[in-house]
């Protein structure tokens, strides 16, 4: 009877505990880190707010535009290999970027002289504040070392406004600072050059700022450095 035990072990046991040991092996979790550099491109269209109106015409008003922003982010990312998921964790923050803010007012006429509208320009430093889980789908394509990706994600930004670089002395309507929860969805190409592993990605942050829906989108690179 112990003979026949340890030939049942022999043929089936031991093979059933080296195949769940590789499977094992062949799951194991992967961390990497990427840092990435590149372009923020918000929607340009940031608000456009009223302040005093003349027989319910628009008589006095604010308008704000984003221009572009260099970026710069740094992402961990966590996942089993051989499944294709990944879950990335990301925080990033533009630079350089300003706020263009027009403020209108509308001259009543005067005897012949005709209405007229008199704006102010102003120019506000601006910084966006990203913060984001994304879910990265790896696609079983792979065309000479690329291989496209998808994510999903969400997360928030923060907005930082400074002071206007010039000097005004009309009611001029400002954005404030906060924070605004917003989605993630984009793609991404993962490149192989020789032994580096470079990550190329568009995404577009959806968000909503005073009642008006913002398309911020991210166009970056960054190299994959894998921790394990």
């Amino acid at each position: 009877m112990r003979r026949i035990l340890l030939l049942f072990t022999a043929i089936f046991l031991v093979p059933a505990l080296s195949g769940e040991a590789s499977a094992q092996e062949q799951e194991r979790w992967t961390i990497r880190v990427i840092p990435r550099f590149g372009l923020l491109n918000p929607d340009t269209y940031f608000y456009e707010e009223f302040l005093n109106f003349a027989d319910d015409e628009p008589a006095e008003w604010t308008t704000g535009t984003l221009g572009r922003a260099a970026y710069a982010g740094l992402g961990v990312e966590v996942g089993l290999e051989e499944r294709g998921v990944f879950l990335r964790g990301e925080f990033g923050r533009s630079f350089e970027g300003w706020l263009s803010a027009v403020h209108g007012i509308i001259k009543p006429r005067v005897f012949y002289d005709p209405p007229e509208i008199v704006n102010t320009f102003l120019d506000v430093p601006t910084a966006l504040t990203f913060a984001s889980a994304q879910l990265i789908l790896p696609t079983r394509l792979d065309f000479w070392g690329i291989q496209p990706y998808f994510l999903l994600g969400g997360g928030g930004k923060w907005y930082d406004f400074g002071d206007p670089t010039e000097e005004y002395t009309v009611d001029v309507i400002l954005p404030s600072n906060g924070f605004v929860a917003n989605a993630d969805l984009g793609g991404g190409l993962f490149v192989d050059v020789w032994v580096l592993t470079f990550d190329l990605q568009a995404r577009d942050t959806l968000s909503k700022y005073w009642g008006k829906y913002q398309n911020d989108l991210i166009f970056s690179g960054g190299l994959v450095w894998r921790v394990r």
